[in-house]
């Protein structure tokens, strides 16, 4: 049975990695967002990692020798002594967040750090997390449980709803 585990890979070698895996038949996965980047001739939309020097791979425990040994990959990711397993629900909430490209910059109004709130509309509708962090550009970042990371998704404020965690 194959899951989906996370390995530390050389940071701006997402892609490369992602790419030689696939050549070997190996399930793997970065996550990447757009940015819009200006130079004094022209501006382009640039593809960065969501999480920098992370691959993603769904792969059976027979497997991990193959990984260790492509060019780039240091080591999988452990928790405890443990490589961390992450959720199919967790993937696909990554794959979500990358096909939204959500990234609208609005006041947080009534909202607060540590508030709980809810996705009302969109690709993302029904997703839940925690206000964890409040700047000059607001934004809310939903914690992965399993990877213990946080990701960063700038969301309009009249797609959030307040709610309580369960």
């Amino acid at each position: 049975m194959t899951h989906w585990y996370a390995i530390y890979v050389n940071v701006k070698h997402e892609k490369k990695v992602v790419n030689k895996l696939l050549e070997k038949g190996i399930i793997a996965y970065a996550p990447v967002t757009r940015k819009l980047r200006q130079w004094s001739d022209r501006k382009k939309w640039v593809e960065f990692p969501m999480l920098s020097g992370y691959v993603f791979v769904n792969i059976e425990e027979i497997d991990k020798g193959t990984i260790l040994n492509c060019p780039g990959v240091f080591s999988f990711i452990k928790f405890n002594g443990v490589e961390a397993k992450i959720k199919d629900a967790e993937i696909a909430i990554l794959k979500s967040i990358e096909e939204s490209g959500y990234d609208v910059t609005q006041e947080l109004g009534e909202l607060k750090l540590l508030d709980e709130v809810e996705i009302t509309q969109g690709q993302l509708k029904g997703l839940k997390g925690m206000v964890v962090l409040i700047q000059n550009t607001n934004y809310v970042q939903i914690q992965l449980t399993s990877l213990k990371q946080n990701i960063k998704v700038k969301l309009p404020i009249h797609i959030l709803k307040t709610v309580s965690l369960q």
